[in-house]
């Protein structure tokens, strides 16, 4: 469970989990809020005070971290 903006976020996926928290803070929260909250990306730039353009630009640097964290975790199992 991963609390973002004073909700919770409930991944079922074990490897999913611990990728995400591999990841830095503001990365994971970006992909929870997308695509776990529905938000788009202008919206999450509002939260943080960013542009929609830097917020999708986070979002896609996160989803690659995040493909690397899940490779990574695939091989150790």
């Amino acid at each position: 469970m991963f609390p973002v903006l004073g909700k919770e976020v409930i991944v079922d996926n074990e490897r999913l989990t611990k990728a995400l928290l591999k990841l830095p803070k503001l990365y994971r929260e970006v992909l929870l809020l997308y695509y776990f909250l529905g938000y788009r990306d202008e919206a999450i730039g509002r939260l943080y005070g960013r542009c929609r353009s830097t917020i999708n630009h986070r979002r896609s640097m996160a989803l690659k971290r995040l493909r690397k964290e899940w490779e990574k975790l695939k091989h150790e199992e």
